[in-house]
Parts: structure tokens; sequence; C-alpha cells
């Protein structure tokens, strides 16, 4: 079992792949996934990573929601195969996204498992408008939007490919507990910064 990067208040942090480290934790309630796209936009974003979907599904009491970029839907949606159950539309109210046919401002996630009925859409307005060192962050608002409608205060939630730390950040201001895995160092020390300037401390 490798050893964690970061374990404080409810927030453990892994370093690793997500492939080599993910099978053997223990289940979770519930994996929020932002892996790269395959867009290039950083040199790690050379191809959209698989290879984690059916190992998330297994791992999560309450589902898998895995923002993928619109050109990867197809991809993530065969690897999930069966479990694949909708898409999860987030309306960015005062922002604007890229696609490749041009901009728009609805985020699509693919979901999976066994996830709550409830509304497959959501929206949010930026409020925090900085980029946290990091080429491609999830608005902390819509992060947010994921944890109210798929979790409940005191579950755990996992983040597979965590960046800067946001999926972290939200779920500990919103009461609940969580894991980040992310295989560059330099974005686990940007989290646990991130993380350190947070009050509020989980039991």
């Amino acid at each position: 079992m490798i050893n964690p990067y970061y374990d404080h208040a409810g927030i453990t942090i892994y370093h690793g792949d997500c492939r080599d480290i993910l099978p053997g934790l223990e289940p979770v309630d519930f994996i929020y996934a932002d892996p790269p796209y395959g867009v290039g936009k950083a040199d790690w974003d050379g191809a959209y990573v698989t290879g984690w979907e059916m190992v998330a599904v297994e791992k999560s009491r309450k589902g898998v929601v895995a923002n993928t970029g619109t050109k990867s839907i197809g991809v993530c949606i065969a690897a999930l195969g069966k479990e694949y159950k909708d898409l999860f539309y987030a309306w960015n109210r005062n922002g604007m996204t890229r696609s490749s046919i041009g901009f728009m401002n609805v985020i699509v996630a693919v979901v999976a498992g066994n996830v709550q009925k409830g509304q497959n859409f959501a929206q949010f307005s930026i409020i925090d408008l900085s980029r946290k060192d990091h080429p491609s962050p999830k608005p902390i608002e819509y992060l947010k939007c994921i944890v109210h409608r798929f979790t409940a205060e005191g579950d755990t939630i996992l983040d597979p490919f965590m960046g800067s730390g946001t999926t972290l950040v939200a779920a500990k201001q919103l009461g609940r507990k969580a894991i980040g895995i992310e295989i560059e160092e330099k974005y686990c020390e940007i989290a646990v910064k991130r993380l350190a300037q947070e009050v509020l401390d989980l039991k």
C-alpha cells in the first residue's frame, strides 16, 4: 500500500498514477474524475487517459461522474459499458468553455454506476476567477454542484485526477471527506497549500 503524500482533517492525497493506486484503496462513497482530455492544453494532455473507469465504478458506492471533454465522451462511455447511466449538464451562467466547433457555456459529464436518481442539470456562476496554477482548472462553483447533487454530508469523495485540488477544497467546504490522486507532484504541492488555507476542520 502506498503511503499518502498528505493526510489531515479528513483529506488524503496520494502522489502517483491513479491506475496503480486506485485498485488498492478501500471503497468510497463517490468518485469524480477529470482526466486529461487529449486536446493538447499541456504536455500531459496528449491523449485521453482511459483504463481507470471500471475500477472507479467498483470502488464507488454512489457512482462516478467524469468530465472527459466532448471529444472523449464516447471513449469513456465505451469503457464503462453497461455501467454508463446518462450525462450530467451544468450551465455556466457567466463563463464560456471551448468546443471543437466554437464556444459553449455548458459543462457535460458522463455519469455511471450506482447513482441516485435526481436532476441531471445544474447551473452556477463563477465567483473565483483565479486559475489555481493549473492550465485547465474546473471552477469550484461547478464542483460544489457535483458534490451537492451526488453526495451527502460526511461522505467520502475520491478524485483520481486531482490536479490543483479543487474537488478536495469543495468537499471540505461542504462537510465531506476527500481523497485525491495526482501524478504530478507540483500539483500535489499546490493542493496541500490550498487546503492549508481552508479553516473548516472535518471530524
